[in-house]
């Protein structure tokens, strides 16, 4: 039986093993640089409501680096599992 996974996996381990250090290196942060943000993004929200303005607009933006970050964490731990394996 086929799962994504697998196939995710048959395509990581096609990559060579230098390559998926440096993709799962930046892809972890891209990853923190979203988290980054999305901290930002709370203390943004937290700011406006105290000064009156609905923090309302800040929901697409927070959802949106919220995503990237799950995402870019997801294809670092990858990418750097396929590193740690003997090649």
């Amino acid at each position: 039986m086929n799962t994504v996974l697998s196939r995710i996996q048959e395509q990581v381990s096609r990559v060579d093993r230098t390559r998926s250090l440096m993709i799962g290196i930046s892809a972890g942060l891209t990853a923190l640089w979203s988290l980054y943000r999305v901290f930002w993004l709370f203390y943004a929200t937290a700011t406006f409501s105290s000064v009156g303005w609905s923090p309302v607009s800040l929901v697409f933006p927070l959802v949106l680096w919220g995503a990237i970050a799950i995402a870019t964490g997801a294809v670092s731990a990858a990418f750097l599992l396929r590193y740690a394996k003997q090649p």
